[in-house]
């Protein structure tokens, strides 16, 4: 009986034992000092447990290094108002951050942070994944393993910011895509794997007041899939948003979504705009070399066949490849596609002289 005993005090000693060898509750590192106790505090710790959130505030705090042991922290990682550092080297051994919707990663006010190379073992991020006011970085190179953001991608107010080079390997985004007031940023070609935005009631994309983004070239792709809201608003200097991932989006928009595309410059003012950019090609070739013209286009009603044949058999399939309707058109013919929804729509012409044209219209 007395063995019996030893053998649980033992078990519930070396329970408590293991449990101590990593912080039991939220954990603030306000100076230099703390982090660097942080490996004799805790010898044994590579990972911080869920729910066990972890700040890193502090005016001088330079150096990340003592915290290298780390592989994963399962709560929320924020590295905020550290004046001071540079880079987050340290970090280098992080795999993994969050593990569930209420966690995140979060790097905001570092105004001298200017690399996020440390990274560049980081996969999957759940939660929320902000990177604001980091008036230093030029790029995200440092990311390039991240696949998987299960919560919100935020970039804003980040002054120096160029592109977004470093989340090429970006595919699933699980809440919310977010770039914002970022002055500087040119590019967002990195996001073409992105395969996946989910959205949420709140969420989709929201691309604004970016004040030198010209294009959207490499916002994922055309088998990207964006759940709920989409706002491309306030970037001065945006015009072409005609990109495949938005097409494939407006033309077939979630139910009850909301869209907002204005004050941007001239064919990325409006939604009719972008689809009848849209209408004309999804950055492909737009030149059709036929004698065979749809007019008008967009269409709100009736459109018409210009053609050199007296008879055209005209197709119509959807943006998914489903056929709607099959007619046959003379050169005075109009035909009506008032009872179709707004959207794009591929148009299959064929007459005695050219077998086929295929055509993208854009229904208003």
């Amino acid at each position: 009986m007395k063995v019996y005993f030893y053998l649980i005090a033992f078990f519930l000693f070396f329970g408590q034992f293991t449990k101590a060898q990593c912080p039991t509750s939220p954990l603030t590192f306000a100076n230099q000092a703390q982090i660097d106790a942080f490996p004799s505090t805790y010898p044994s710790c590579t990972v911080i447990p869920d729910g066990i959130d972890v700040d890193i505030m502090g005016s001088n705090i330079t150096d990340l290094g003592p915290l290298s042991q780390l592989t994963s922290v399962l709560g929320v990682l924020e590295i905020r108002n550290c004046p001071l550092l540079t880079n987050l080297n340290g970090l280098h051994n992080l795999k993994s951050i969050g593990n569930d919707t209420l966690d995140g990663f979060i790097l905001r006010q570092l105004p001298l942070l200017n690399s996020l190379s440390a990274l560049n073992n980081l996969d999957s991020i759940h939660g929320e994944f902000t990177i604001r006011t980091c008036n230093a970085l030029t790029s995200l190179n440092g990311l390039n393993k991240l696949k998987k953001a299960y919560g919100s991608v935020i970039v804003r107010d980040n002054s120096a910011l160029q592109n977004l080079n470093g989340l090429d390997s970006l595919f699933y985004i699980g809440e919310t895509l977010e770039i914002v007031e970022n002055p500087q940023l040119s590019s967002i070609a990195a996001l073409s794997h992105v395969n996946t935005i989910v959205g949420g009631v709140e969420g989709g994309i929201f691309i604004e007041n970016n004040a030198i983004l010209s294009n959207l070239t490499g916002l994922g792709n055309s088998l990207t899939n964006v759940g709920s809201n989409l706002d491309i608003t306030l970037n001065g200097n945006l015009n072409l948003c005609n990109v495949p991932s938005i097409c494939k989006y407006i033309a077939n928009p979630p139910v009850g979504a909301t869209i907002t595309i204005s004050a941007n410059k001239v064919d990325c003012n409006s939604q009719s705009e972008v689809l009848a950019k849209c209408a004309l090609g999804v950055n492909e070739n737009n030149t059709f070399k036929s004698s065979m013209r749809i007019s008008p286009n967009p269409v709100s009603d009736h459109f018409k066949i210009i053609s050199n044949d007296k008879e055209v058999n005209v197709e119509i399939f959807d943006i998914y490849g489903k056929k709607i309707s099959n007619v046959i058109l003379d050169e005075n013919s109009k035909y009506s596609i008032a009872n179709l929804p707004t959207g794009i729509y591929l148009l299959k012409t064929t007459n005695t002289k050219e077998q086929q044209t295929f055509t993208r219209i854009v229904k208003l």
